[in-house]
């Protein structure tokens, strides 16, 4: 997961008594390399983790993120990637809004607190109060559009919090005046479990990890579950697909992939997570199975409503043949959910 690959990178430096620079896509306007929520922390041997998006505009963030770093200051500036004022020369058309958080000893044990919530897939928001930004563009003479004008500099880092209990997500408009702060939810997806780690679950587990899902491997047989087949995944559960309310409490962030050995194995799960209304539930399966899922979805009393939410069969129609193909295809269609309804991304 790359936010809490930044956020460990991060604390390895806090924790031996070294700053970084932290960089936060805070806003975006229109097109733009990365949405609202992209991390990169920047040390002072040079190196990085994360990424905002690359191509100049990572280049210009690199640059100023070692600036600020010397200096011990953070910053708040918009960039435009568009038209014959634009700042990076991208053409792209939109504008992104960075901010610059610089990073000592005293915020571990928030980002530590951040790990957490990152790693267990707890609800938080992470708050960078704007106040002394506003301060700082209030007294100049220009209104922040783009260029020099558009740099809010401070010393040191504003406050920084972590709310649990989750609030309303506001992001800052790249193309608007400062708000009075940026709240963004880290984590607002939970688990993926993955019933059935045979060669095409296997094949989306490893997809799906490398794609930041905290996914839970889960299968009937012990032999789909070692290491070596299932690699990096968030865990790894043996399960009694009849039963998996036990060891698989599947919630209403959660998302899940069905892909057993069998069709009764199948039915099972799918029933059971239905009940459960994870985000999001698909199926593997032929147009015979898919009639005769829904068929039986049918006898068990769900409508169809319920019946039309689940993706069945699962992924994007690509012609996919071979396990890495079909992963992609559920992976793709997985992704497309994240992005414009788990954490949608602000235009």
């Amino acid at each position: 997961m790359e936010k809490l690959d930044v956020v460990n990178a991060a604390l390895v430096a806090l924790r031996a008594g070294k700053m970084c620079e932290l960089v936060v896509v805070a806003g975006t306007a229109g097109s733009s390399p990365r949405g609202v929520g992209a991390w990169m922390a920047v040390f002072a041997d040079g190196s990085q983790a994360g990424t905002i998006g690359g191509g100049k505009i990572e280049l210009f963030a690199l640059d100023e993120a070692r600036e600020l770093l010397a200096a011990g200051q953070s910053r708040l500036v918009r960039y435009t990637m568009g038209s014959e004022n634009s700042d990076t020369g991208m053409i792209c058309g939109g504008a992104i809004c960075l901010c610059y958080l610089h990073l000592d000893a005293t915020q571990a044990p928030l980002f530590q607190e951040i790990a957490d919530v990152l790693t267990y897939r707890r609800i938080g928001d992470f708050v960078i109060d704007f106040e002394p930004f506003v301060i700082q563009a209030l007294e100049g003479d220009v209104v922040e559009y783009h260029g020099e004008a558009s740099r809010h500099t401070i010393a040191g880092c504003p406050e920084l919090s972590l709310v649990e209990e989750g609030s309303k997500v506001t992001y800052t408009n790249a193309a608007s005046e400062i708000p009075a702060a940026h709240i963004e939810t880290l984590c607002p997806e939970g688990l993926t479990y993955i019933f059935g780690c045979g060669h095409v679950g296997a094949a989306t587990a490893r997809v799906l990890t490398a794609a930041g899902f905290a996914v839970v491997a889960c299968d009937d047989r012990p032999g789909t579950l070692t290491p070596d087949w299932v690699p990096g995944v968030y865990d790894r559960r043996l399960v009694d697909y009849k039963n998996l309310s036990e060891l698989c409490p599947i919630g209403p962030r959660d998302l899940v992939v069905v892909a057993t050995a069998g069709h009764k194995s199948d039915i099972d799960v799918v029933i059971q997570a239905m009940r459960a209304k994870p985000a999001y539930l698909g199926c593997l399966g032929s147009r015979r199975k898919t009639a005769f899922v829904r068929a039986r979805l049918e006898q068990e009393g769900f409508t169809q409503d319920q019946i039309g939410e689940l993706h069945l069969p699962i992924g994007v129609a690509i012609e996919a043949e071979d396990p890495e193909e079909i992963a992609i295809s559920i992976a793709a269609e997985m992704i497309h959910l994240r992005r414009t309804k788990l954490v949608p991304r602000k235009r």
